[in-house]
């Protein structure tokens, strides 16, 4: 595996093929879907993740060219769980998605019984989201903020085919502020106590595959540590490995885990220069899965908390203890 840096570009040539693979700490490619050959195979989506001690909210805007959803669950660690969807017929590219991550805009869907605004700001993602339920009314009004010069994670993978891609950033410890409302059930989001995470991928996948991914955000005594880890596609170039402490990113090498046979038994994770060497102890498993047209996805979202050690690049050992986070195995049909 190799840790090669990207170089700010659009994304496909004119042909639809990537020009470039490997990683950024900061969002500098730019999507052009309008050179993609393959149109029902490509997907773009907006995921974000706010969690603090008792409660997760995840908000997905996004598609697989024939199918999507905006969607947008409530649940907590002892499986209650509230969601409000409103499914999406052919939404191919109308969706309106930015061509970064890094692109101020602002995505809206209105209908009958759902309201979503999400308006992207330099150093803030501002939600405000209204919809019929069968929980009761859902109202969620919430604020990420962050550093305009936050860093995250970009990588630019390959699979098996010249035309295959994958497209993604993620960003860690941006700090949450607001609330989600199901009915009579709310859950409050303070400020240092509630993170979230943003996942913004684009690309062409392979239409049977598998990933594993696991994020956190934790506040420390002297600032904000996070991580981003998994493996997803061919990692020849660069994987999406990294710590992120005080919103500047540490990358990492190689990095591999055992656990028992249930998802719920402990997990161990090393890397191969012993820079993230971690403990999982699981609390829950979010199961979840989808089965609509062609898309048969299932996932084992585990959280849990984890204990250990990391080095950043200047050397400095950073002990981590009782950190809410999670780690996922996906298996995708899509």
């Amino acid at each position: 595996m190799e840790n090669k840096p990207l170089l700010p570009s659009v994304l496909l040539s004119d042909g639809g093929i990537p020009l470039q693979f490997g990683y950024s700490k900061k969002p500098i490619i730019q999507n052009n879907p309008e050179n993609i050959k393959h149109p029902f195979r490509y997907k773009e989506w907006d995921f974000y993740q706010v969690s603090d001690k008792d409660w997760t909210l995840q908000i997905t805007f996004g598609h697989v060219s024939y199918a999507g959803a905006i969607n947008a669950a409530l649940f907590n660690y002892s499986g209650e769980r509230y969601e409000a969807t409103l499914p999406l017929v052919l939404p191919m590219r109308k969706l309106g998605l930015a061509p970064s991550a890094g692109t101020s805009c602002h995505l809206q869907k209105h209908t009958k019984n759902l309201k979503i605004d999400i308006i992207v700001s330099e150093g803030k993602r501002a939600f405000d989201i209204a919809a019929k339920t069968k929980h009761g009314d859902c109202e969620i009004k919430l604020t990420l903020s962050y550093p305009a010069d936050a860093e995250g994670i970009l990588v630019v993978t390959p699979f098996g085919k010249p035309y295959e891609f994958y497209h993604n950033y993620k960003q860690s410890c941006m700090q949450a502020e607001g609330y989600a409302k199901f009915g009579d059930v709310k859950a409050v989001f303070e400020k240092d106590k509630s993170f979230g995470l943003i996942d913004w991928g684009r690309g062409i996948l392979p239409f049977s595959h598998k990933w594993w991914w696991g994020n956190g955000s934790h506040k420390l005594e002297d600032g904000y540590f996070g991580f981003n880890i998994g493996v997803f596609g061919n990692t020849e170039f660069a994987s999406e490995n990294a710590v992120f402490y005080n919103h500047k990113t540490h990358k990492l090498g190689r990095i591999t885990y055992t656990r028992g046979e249930n998802y719920t038994d402990p997990w161990y994770f090393t890397s191969d220069d012993k820079r993230f060497e971690m403990a999982f102890t699981p609390i829950f498993d979010n199961y979840t899965t989808i089965k609509l047209l062609w898309v048969n996805n299932a996932c084992h979202q585990v959280f849990g908390y984890f204990n250990g050690k990391v080095v950043l690049d200047d050397g400095k050992t950073l002990v981590i203890k009782d950190m809410l986070a999670f780690v996922e195995e996906a298996n995708n049909n899509w």
